[in-house]
């Protein structure tokens, strides 16, 4: 299906298919030369390819290439490869976690999208495939900086990715919480809030980040509030990279959504699930 629209808001401007396409491609760019450095090979179709044809890439020639390289070297090698950033990344996070006061607001980064003709229920059939999928090729097609994924039970996720692409990769345990508190009202038009808090998924300490993305029917397609909230110890350069995190990211799994074609039992049955979810939350 190609007759449908993906629009992406953010404080009141809104950004083009064509700016998140540039972003996308210099974060692909950032990676290239990163694993030329840590002399990682990067493969498309099994050939090995220079940095220099890397960077000479199409993106979607980049988006296979280095999701292919990265299902080759499999998750234990990327943990090991970015081993050195990930103990740094921690070190980040646990400074930060410690200087923040629960007295104060959180800063917030907020991204709007809205859809026409890629429904809540398609979305959600995109989300079961990440988790039933559980690779990292996946992933990787849909942000250059998911390094790392592992999907867990109860909803939980582990990741390694550059986090507001803000200096060195984080490795985090994701974990869904209708106890959590929200961050912020929910609006009126929510048909579902899928809320969590993020550990350190080295020793499951709270980096006090909080995900909350508020996510609403419509009749020929669906709003999403995407909300991500870090105590005021955190850089608000991480607040603003992560909005364009968060674009390169929903603009490719809203693309990938949109080619699930629910069966008529999926139809009957997620909505009902989406409404026993948004009781619970």
């Amino acid at each position: 299906m190609t007759d449908y629209q993906i629009k992406f808001t953010v404080d009141g401007q809104v950004i083009t298919e064509k700016e998140i396409h540039a972003m996308e491609l210099s974060r692909y760019h950032k990676v290239f030369h990163e694993f030329s450095e840590k002399k990682i090979v990067i493969r498309l179709d099994e050939r090995p390819l220079s940095l220099d044809e890397c960077l000479a890439l199409s993106l979607d020639d980049a988006k296979e290439a280095l999701a292919e390289t990265k299902e080759a070297i499999g998750k234990g090698g990327m943990l090991a490869y970015y081993h050195d950033e990930i103990q740094s990344s921690d070190q980040m996070w646990t400074e930060i976690a410690s200087q923040a006061n629960a007295n104060d607001p959180l800063q917030e980064a907020i991204v709007e999208v809205e859809t026409e003709n890629i429904s809540l229920i398609q979305f959600m059939l995109f989300n079961q495939s990440l988790a039933k999928e559980n690779n990292l090729y996946l992933p990787s097609k849909i942000h250059p900086e998911h390094y790392y994924f592992d999907a867990g039970k109860g909803g939980t996720q582990t990741i390694v990715e550059t986090f507001g692409m803000y200096r060195n990769p984080s490795y985090l345990h994701l974990v869904p919480g209708n106890d959590i508190p929200k961050p912020i009202p929910t609006d009126a038009d929510t048909s579902l809030t899928m809320i969590g808090k993020t550990l350190l998924a080295d020793n499951m300490m709270n980096t006090k980040i909080i995900g909350m993305h508020q996510l609403k029917n419509k009749p020929n397609g669906m709003k999403v509030k995407l909300g991500v909230f870090l105590p005021q110890s955190a850089p608000k350069e991480i607040l603003e990279g992560h909005k364009w995190h968060l674009m390169v990211e929903f603009n490719n799994g809203l693309h990938i959504a949109a080619t699930k074609q629910p069966t008529f039992m999926q139809k009957l049955i997620l909505p009902l699930i989406i409404k026993h979810m948004a009781k619970k939350a």
